[in-house]
């Protein structure tokens, strides 16, 4: 089989850069993912997303123990699916702050600074909610505000103004730092996914081949150049494609770097230590893993639950209703509200990101607990990398994933800070009228604040920069997001980022994607 292009991954970025390049109608473009087309009957549910985790649609990794967490293995969900993580995640759009483009820009990387980036975002986006310089209207990928937000959702924002916070209506506009309401990729209170948005509208395109459960074992690569990949159809056929003009590497910030190095491309010691021939020797393949750690939110318990109508409907009573209605609970991953902020005065852009949630979900999962509301969120500039390794040469081995969470110890200082920030906002007059201290251990001390984190604090699911672009010895891509060393290889995907930006990575994942298509066709 031959085609123009092959694109790898039909994640948040693949399902994009593919939709982009077969719109040109001389192009033939293959499409291949690792898994199907995702028809469980909860994909399109907002609230439901909890109950996708660890099944056919996710990969369900876990990380190698984490010595600043206690030794514990983070579970780390990746959707393996069209549409990839857009399947599974809790949908917040969020950009990112124009510092974090600009420093990448700063680094060497021409055209990825907030300027040349915005137009991207723009084109990606139908936003229901705003209509200015900031947003497009014209987008495949719909973005919306909550239509009937929680009653606690005011209470939230009345608590965080209430301690200096400022109101922020579009975190993605003219600042990042307030407070505000999140808006989230859905349509009509539909999940829209990547597989929504970009892959349904184009499945009739003569042009455009998706191949789908199928693996990539490695990419085939002649005197210098690749050529085409091999993938593992059904679990079965070894199939060979052959790409004329480029091939595209959008699988991830796991599964890029693992192709790679399954490939011949990487660390020239560890790939002889696997026994895999070195095709070349580009030592940041899978080096720079970033994420954001959180999981540590502070509870409190509502004195009157009942008043915020926490706890009246059962799971699948909600469930009957957004099928029915398209309407009621379940519209959303009730992650609707929080806020930026900075860590310190002199911080030029924030470095916590706030959340709060209401109790909803807690009986879909089954926990006790329906009057606990909870301030959340994460440190959004953390400095620790961490890793992600191949275990063999045998594609079908799991890949060793060590974010190495807490290894800087500035990421400790701001976690405490975030932590406090939190308690701020939780305990202020306007909760402390309505709630009372829940499960949250007493937090004082810093070792109580270390001793919190170090048992709690989990992933936020934003894996990054594991074949970071840029000019040093260990940046794997360049600013045209072309390999390093190689030719007709591209990466596209969270794993080019020099470091992760300062907020959830869906939107920027498609950001990329846009700007990919657009590098390739110039």
């Amino acid at each position: 089989m031959a085609f123009d292009y092959i694109v790898i991954g039909a994640g948040s970025t693949g399902c994009v850069v593919a939709n982009r390049l077969s719109e040109q109608a001389d192009c033939r473009v293959l499409l291949i993912e690792s898994g199907d087309e995702a028809r469980n009957r909860f994909t399109d549910i907002p609230g439901a997303a909890p109950h996708l985790q660890d099944t056919n649609l996710d990969w369900a990794f876990k990380t190698e123990p984490q010595r600043q967490l206690n030794d514990r293995r983070i579970p780390y969900p990746r959707g393996r699916a069209v549409g990839g993580t857009s399947i599974l995640n809790y949908m917040v759009y969020v950009r990112g702050n124009k510092g974090d483009y600009d420093h990448w820009a700063q680094l060497g990387n021409t055209g990825w600074d907030y300027d040349s980036v915005l137009p991207y975002f723009r084109k990606a986006e139908s936003n229901r909610t705003f209509a200015d310089d900031f947003h497009g209207q014209d987008g495949p990928l719909t973005v919306e505000t909550l239509s009937s937000p929680h009653p606690l959702y005011e209470v939230y924002l009345e608590a965080a103004q209430s301690v200096g916070i400022p109101l922020n209506a579009d975190f993605n506009g003219q600042v990042q730092e307030g407070c505000g309401y999140f808006q989230q990729t859905t349509n009509a209170g539909k999940r829209w996914s990547t597989a929504r948005a970009y892959i349904d509208p184009i499945h009739r395109r003569s042009n455009f081949t998706l191949e789908k459960n199928a693996l990539v074992l490695n990419l085939v690569i002649e005197k210098g150049r690749v050529c085409g990949v091999d993938y593992l159809r059904e679990g079965k056929e070894v199939i060979r494609a052959h790409a004329d003009r480029e091939t595209i590497c959008c699988a991830g910030a796991i599964g890029s770097p693992q192709i790679l190095m399954l490939s011949g491309i990487g660390s020239g010691e560890e790939l002889r230590d696997h026994g895999i021939e070195v095709v070349l020797d580009l030592p940041g393949v899978g080096r720079g893993l970033q994420d954001h750690l959180g999981g540590m939110p502070i509870v409190r318990q509502l004195k009157e639950p009942e008043r915020y109508e926490l706890g009246r409907k059962s799971f699948e009573e909600n469930i009957r209703e957004f099928e029915e209605k398209g309407m009621g609970a379940l519209t959303s991953m009730h992650l609707d509200v929080g806020g930026f902020l900075r860590a310190a005065p002199g911080d030029a852009y924030p470095k916590l990101q706030m959340v709060f949630t209401p109790g909803i979900g807690e009986r879909y999962r089954h926990l006790p607990g329906q009057g606990n509301v909870y301030f959340g969120g994460f440190v959004c500039k953390p400095a620790s990398r961490g890793t992600v390794r191949i275990a063999s040469a045998n594609p079908l081995d799991r890949p060793l994933i060590d974010p190495d969470y807490l290894s800087d110890p500035g990421d400790m200082d701001l976690s405490v800070e975030f932590l406090k920030r939190n308690l701020e906002i939780a305990r202020s007059p306007v909760f402390e009228e309505i709630s009372e201290p829940g499960t949250s251990p007493t937090l004082g001390t810093r070792e109580s604040y270390e001793n919190f984190i170090r048992a709690n604090a989990s992933t936020i699911w934003h894996p990054t920069s594991t074949c970071r672009m840029g000019q040093d010895r260990m940046a794997v891509v360049d600013s045209q997001l072309r390999v390093h060393g190689v030719d007709s290889l591209r990466v596209a995907d969270a794993s080019i980022m020099p470091d992760v930006i300062s907020g959830n990575t869906n939107a920027p994942a498609i950001m990329i994607g846009e700007k990919a298509a657009d590098l390739i066709v110039s």
